[in-house]
């Protein structure tokens, strides 16, 4: 992430957050903070006329009018060359609502989907230390049964995988 990112989404966070426009424009941000490499590095592009691709990113995000939030902001990124940096800002802006909200994205990964009632369960149980947690899916084929649950630096194992090795930890310890 470029140094400038966070120092830019803190900015866009607060001036949205106190004009009441972050909430509706959270779907977007979300958007920009996937753009592909490829539409990033064109947007870096100096070749191509500043003007023509703060425009492209204008009508990417909805042609929003050019004296609004957003379209102040896009023409300073235009400004200071940084149209390329869009999806870092994005990231960045989400990661520090994020923190100021207190949700805690993870991942949980089993061999096959569970439900999604179970993941609610999760999501609750795991809600409990204060911090509101969202879980995703992802599928492990090395997972012999149960699952597993990344969240940020913190792993909870109740997989069968990891059963089965402290059982033969403990067999080779006696």
């Amino acid at each position: 992430m470029a140094n400038a990112a966070p120092r830019y989404a803190k900015a866009l966070l607060e001036t949205l957050s106190s004009s009441g426009q972050l909430e509706k424009n959270l779907p977007l941000f979300k958007s920009l903070a996937a753009l592909p490499s490829d539409v990033t590095t064109r947007l870096s592009d100096s070749t191509v006329p500043a003007a023509k691709r703060a425009s492209a990113l204008l009508s990417a995000m909805g042609n929003p009018p050019t004296d609004s939030v957003l379209g102040r902001f896009v023409g300073l990124l235009a400004g200071r060359r940084r149209l390329g940096e869009v999806s870092d800002i994005a990231t960045a802006l989400l990661s520090l609502h994020e923190q100021r909200t207190g949700i805690v994205r993870g991942v949980v990964f089993a061999k096959s989907p569970i439900s999604s009632t179970q993941v609610q369960t999760l999501e609750k149980s795991l809600s409990r230390t204060g911090s509101k947690v969202e879980l995703s899916q992802q599928s492990d084929d090395s997972i012999i049964g149960g699952f597993r649950v990344r969240l940020g630096d913190t792993v909870l194992d109740a997989t069968a995988n990891n059963q089965l090795n402290q059982a033969r930890r403990a067999l080779l310890s006696a």
